[in-house]
């Protein structure tokens, strides 16, 4: 072999050596980009149920505050009401009677 050859041996694998690894870096490029538009769309998709959630957790608990507020009313009533009955029960209504006359 002369010298001429071994160095255009040398060159051609230099240069496939080369297109391997600009084929290497441009996979390696489609597929960061590929993971990159999926990891966005995972995220979009995330950040809408989370927004769902969010609206879901919000109206059960102004249903929830709705309810324990009517609750609370109820309770007031009947405690007035007790109170009522029971100032009748002890006589009260004499005593508003003896005051009154």
């Amino acid at each position: 072999m002369s010298d001429i050859d071994l160095f255009q041996l040398l060159e051609d694998r230099r240069i496939e050596s080369q297109q391997r690894s600009d084929v290497l870096h441009k996979r390696i490029s489609e597929l960061r980009d590929e993971l990159t538009l999926k990891i966005d769309s995972s995220h979009k998709d995330i950040i809408t149920e989370i927004k769902e959630l969010r609206k879901e957790q919000n109206q059960h608990a102004k249903e929830m505050s709705q309810r324990v507020a009517a609750l609370e009313r109820w309770r007031w009533m009947v405690l007035g009401g007790a109170a009522v009955i029971g100032f009748i029960a002890a006589g009260g209504l004499k005593a508003v009677q003896y005051f009154i006359n």
